[in-house]
């Protein structure tokens, strides 16, 4: 914490920058984590804000935050953001293309009934989605395909956990 401290000093006080230190996958961190938090921020930085934190993850992250061991963490919760699964058709649908667009794919690799299968089988979960798509993808190429059937995506389906 003392090497982190006086780096963020530096950059405050120094070059007037005020860092975010973005942790992903938050609820896989040990609950210490979250004790002493709340502590090395009150303690290093007095009344001043000198850094912003971003905790990320799954829902799991918000159960333990609610929890009353770390009410003092969550009263320094500035702002809340909860993504949904996308479970209506068309911007389910939107977000798959999008996706294909991005990695600048030059056709349509799915019918309409594959991405429908896919937004139910993903429960409009992108994350799901995405491991679906690729475990597709990786049945894909040893076939020759330059698409993706509904029997493909069946098939990755099946094979997924």
């Amino acid at each position: 914490w003392r090497n982190i401290k006086a780096r963020i000093h530096e950059l405050a006080d120094g070059k007037g920058i005020v860092p975010l230190w973005i942790i992903d996958e938050a609820q896989n961190l040990p609950l210490e984590f979250f004790r002493d938090l709340p502590a090395f921020l009150n303690f290093a930085f007095d009344s001043r804000d000198l850094m912003v934190v971003w905790l990320l993850g799954l829902p799991g992250l918000a159960h333990t935050l609610e929890r009353a061991p770390y009410v003092a963490l969550t009263g320094r919760i500035q702002v809340r953001v909860q993504l949904k699964p996308i479970v209506e058709r068309e911007r389910f649908k939107n977000l798959i293309e999008h996706t294909f667009l991005q990695a600048d794919a030059q056709q349509t690799l799915m019918s309409d009934s594959g991405i429908e299968l896919l937004r139910q089988a993903s429960r409009g979960v992108p994350r799901k989605a995405g491991l679906i798509l690729k475990t597709s993808m990786r049945l894909a190429v040893p076939k020759g395909l330059n698409h993706l059937p509904d029997e493909l995506i069946q098939q990755a389906i099946e094979e997924l956990p």
